[in-house]
């Protein structure tokens, strides 16, 4: 639209003079109004975006309740039958139990050897044996005690009296047999045993018997060593 040269007021195209102040319109020389060109803003590009990298993963706190990492089982080898002299011609009783970790010394009291004599006899009566045959029976008993510690855990064989003890397959390092008549004129023979281990020696009697000394030599190998001549029969050991 022309504006006024005048004044600067807007004027229509075909005024001959400007309706403000009446001055005469030129039409050649009226000057438009510019209008305002939009002024653009420069564009940049967007900065890069950083790379997005997975966390770290948290380590895991052990939780209290959570059970420990199981050890390695343990099971029962075999029993033997120890005795040790005590004083004044008394003697001591244990059960060595062997297992694939441990030989445990239990031992068997006065109490218990006397609870498995009476069982042994309330049995032998029950089945109506006389009185040689619960003689016998009760002598059985104190042998077939040890049996039970084949089915028994080991933990719990360490822990039923206060005597028991334990050395580990590890410590030991020599079981020597020394052979000796037990009762002579019969020809039966016994067993002096030495166990020595990095926590001592120790002694015991043993009966002479090839099961005992091959199950022996199962768990402790060439440690065990026996009387010179002395070949014991290989047998098949059941448990």
């Amino acid at each position: 639209m022309p504006y006024c040269e005048n004044c600067g007021s807007p004027i229509n195209p075909n005024a001959k003079f400007c309706r403000n102040c009446g001055a005469a319109i030129n039409s050649e020389t009226a000057s438009p109004q510019l209008s305002p060109q939009p002024t653009s803003t420069p564009t940049y590009p967007s900065p890069p975006q950083p790379m997005q990298t997975a966390p770290a993963p948290m380590p895991i706190a052990p939780q209290p309740n959570a059970p420990a990492p199981l050890a390695p089982s343990e099971s029962v080898i075999g029993v033997l039958l120890f005795k040790r002299e005590k004083s004044f011609g008394r003697w001591e009783t244990y059960n060595g139990v062997m297992t694939s970790q441990r030989l445990i010394l239990a031992q068997m009291t006065n109490d218990m050897m006397k609870a498995a004599i009476q069982q042994a006899r309330d049995q032998a009566k029950a089945e109506g044996k006389g009185f040689w045959g619960q003689w016998g029976d009760q002598m059985k008993a104190t042998y077939g005690y040890s049996r039970k510690y084949l089915s028994m855990e080991p933990s719990a064989i360490l822990a039923e009296t206060p005597g028991n003890f334990e050395l580990g397959n590890g410590t030991i390092s020599e079981i020597k047999l020394h052979e000796q008549f037990k009762r002579e004129e019969q020809g039966v023979y016994e067993f002096k045993v030495e166990i020595h281990s990095s926590a001592g020696k120790y002694e015991f009697l043993m009966d002479q018997n090839g099961d005992y000394v091959n199950l022996l030599k199962q768990v402790y190998g060439e440690r065990v060593k026996t009387p010179l001549g002395y070949f014991s029969k290989k047998v098949n050991i059941k448990l």
